[in-house]
């Protein structure tokens, strides 16, 4: 029995600055932006269906940039040094057009942009390198900028595609995400086949849509847990889960521990959120 939920009172290092983005045209397609910086020590990034696009500013003249793809298994690790990074954080399915790839070839992989948009991203990067002083914004928000402009640039270029299959998929996204339906169901409710559905999620997501239910719950049990009151059983019935045992199964297939170990970490490290990643 993991008995109640508890939160604990260990102060926790500063959180990133988090926003949407300021282009109209990726709204649709991007949850949010984000810029880090020292001290951040650990980083957790756990399945939630997101694509990141990150630039690091390792040194005044040395940097990378990096797409992460989707993740189906938690991953905590220690944060290089570092001076600056500004992250773009994908929706789960909100990737495709950008990189040109299906999402399962992404799916558990830290990539280099330049495998995916060669001298381009070199460009890009040589150009967020030298962001400096003399701008008249804030050097991250200069940087977020200039990522914005380029992720805006491939969307209305005329090399962007994405296969008309990619909408059936977000609809079935969007109806997994909130529970309560199978994959039966959702590919009823949409006139296609499980089959068909299946190949359209792997494509536009990177999962099946089994597995980005079961990341779907987990994340909704996650959120539940930092504000809930009472016993794991209640949690998890109220998250979807078939009972408590269900819970704790899932819980150390996805995050890799507990959900009592990882409720503990959550509220005593300095960790970077969920959704992408600093090294």
């Amino acid at each position: 029995m993991l008995g109640s939920i508890e939160q604990s009172s260990t102060p926790r290092a500063p959180r990133p600055e988090v926003g949407g983005p300021a282009s109209r045209v990726l709204r649709n397609f991007v949850v949010a932006v984000r810029a880090s910086a020292p001290p951040i020590t650990n980083l957790d990034l756990l399945p939630d269906g997101t694509t990141s696009l990150v630039f690091r500013l390792l040194d005044a003249d040395r940097a990378d940039l990096v797409v992460l793809g989707p993740k189906t298994r938690a991953v905590y690790k220690r944060v290089p040094r570092f001076l600056l990074a500004v992250q773009v954080i994908f929706r789960p399915g909100g990737a495709y057009p950008f990189f040109g790839v299906p999402m399962d070839e992404l799916v558990d992989r830290i990539v280099p942009a330049r495998d995916l948009w060669g001298r381009g991203a070199d460009a890009l990067l040589e150009q967020l390198v030298a962001v400096g002083t003399g701008v008249t914004l804030d050097p991250a928000r200069a940087r977020l900028e200039a990522i914005e402009r380029a992720l805006e640039g491939r969307m209305l270029g005329p090399d962007v595609f994405e296969p008309a299959s990619a909408a059936v998929a977000r609809a079935a996204l969007r109806k997994l995400s909130l529970g309560g339906v199978t994959v039966e169901e959702t590919a009823s409710a949409l006139h296609v086949s499980p089959r068909n559905l299946r190949r359209a999620f792997v494509a536009t997501v990177g999962v099946s849509p089994k597995q980005y239910a079961r990341i779907a719950r987990f994340q909704r049990v996650v959120s539940n847990a930092q504000v809930a009151r009472g016993s794991w059983s209640e949690l998890a019935l109220a998250s979807g889960y078939c009972d408590q045992p269900h819970l704790v199964r899932e819980f150390r297939e996805l995050a890799g521990l507990s959900p009592v170990a990882f409720m503990r970490r959550r509220s005593t490290s300095e960790s970077s959120g969920s959704g992408g990643g600093l090294g």
